[in-house]
């Protein structure tokens, strides 16, 4: 009699317990679900930009597909170079990645052992956690400061020990959309050595970016990507400014060819497409503008957002039980729970255009009065 082959016993332990990461619903989904016509479905949950993408990105892609029989290059050397002439940078290294997720999987290979511990300030990204648990490693929460959700300074100092190698910063914060204050992510970088990764995912929608001080601090990290103001979030594209100490370590551990040569000639063109960001900055300004008067005339809380989103409070409801009566409408919103602590009472909106915001405000005034 054959045996009965278990391949289960073959994982790794921290494997057993890991969790899926939780993306936002699709239009499909809901479609199915709730039998509604997928072309009647307003899709505002996963702050992918409603305009589309840089006509010249596309462009770019579209040349690119003569080529994909070859493969693109090793580490977007083209890209890389492109981005360090555009912010003048001395002695720093730009790596692209698979998606802003990929950089910082990649620095959990460089940095983390079992045992090892990092430092994720909730509610935030919780692919930061997947990431530290994919290694062994645990993650260690300190709770945002609230009303305003900054950094917690002092508390997250005192929970640095031995153990701890990486620090994770997002400003501005997904989800609550502000930006942590300057004093607070410098106190940190000065009074540590440990590396501090800052996801800068939003920072072309108002944020000042910060890529500069990679010079000054070895230990900083920078991750930005292309699938926010840049509209590329189905060819998956992100990046790191990384200090060139460090920049040896990672060529060395990098996944090859892991930007593909279409998403690589889109990146580059994206960048010079100055009409398309700003039409984008544009319309974000406007919409939220929008949602600040209207939120306010309706008694809803908010939170302020230098993102291309914004966050409601939604307390006394739970945010799932809001973003489900959207949902029955055909509008997919984003409820935080699974961003960590301090998440289960907001809902995640993107800003969209004139009509698509109106029509979110409506139905959030039928829930809400």
């Amino acid at each position: 009699m054959k045996k009965k082959i278990d391949a289960r016993k073959n994982l790794r332990r921290i494997i057993l317990n890991l969790h899926q990461y939780t993306a936002g619903r699709s239009i499909q989904e809901i479609a199915v679900k709730y039998k509604i016509d997928p072309k009647k479905i307003l899709k505002v949950g996963s702050n992918e930009n409603v305009l589309g993408s840089s006509q010249k990105a596309l462009k770019a892609a579209k040349n690119a597909l003569d080529r994909v029989n070859i493969y693109p290059q090793v580490a977007s050397d083209d890209l890389a170079n492109k981005l360090k002439k555009i912010y003048k940078l001395k002695h720093v290294d730009v790596f692209a990645g698979n998606g802003m997720d990929h950089i910082f999987e990649m620095l959990a290979r460089l940095f983390l052992n079992n045992g090892d511990e990092t430092i994720i300030c909730s509610p935030t990204f919780s692919c930061y956690e997947l990431a530290t648990l994919w290694s062994g490693a645990k993650p260690i929460f300190v709770p945002l400061l609230k009303p305003d959700y900054q950094l917690d300074v002092k508390n997250i100092l005192k929970k640095i020990n031995k153990k701890t190698k990486i620090i994770f910063l997002c400003s501005p914060n997904n989800p609550t959309g502000n930006s942590m204050k300057l004093r607070d992510i410098k106190a940190i970088l000065e009074s540590t050595d440990k590396i501090v990764f800052l996801d800068e995912a939003y920072t072309e929608f108002g944020n000042r970016p910060l890529a500069r001080w990679v010079d000054k601090y070895p230990n900083l990290v920078i991750g930005r990507t292309f699938s926010k103001i840049y509209g590329l979030a189905g060819l998956r594209i992100g990046y790191a400014f990384m200090h060139k100490s460090l920049g040896t370590y990672y060529k060395n551990s990098i996944t090859p060819f892991v930007v593909s040569t279409v998403a690589q000639a889109a990146a580059i063109s994206a960048l010079d497409d100055k009409e398309f960001l700003n039409k984008t900055r544009k319309m974000v300004k406007l919409g939220k503008n929008y949602y600040y008067k209207e939120l306010k005339k309706a008694g809803i809380k908010f939170l302020s957002s230098n993102a291309n989103f914004i966050a409601i409070n939604t307390a006394p409801l739970k945010g799932k039980s809001v973003t489900d009566k959207l949902m029955q409408k055909g509008i997919i919103t984003r409820e935080c729970s699974a961003f960590g602590k301090g998440g289960e009472n907001l809902v995640r909106i993107t800003i969209g255009t004139k009509e698509q915001n109106k029509r979110v405000m409506k139905e959030l005034k039928d829930i809400f009065k």
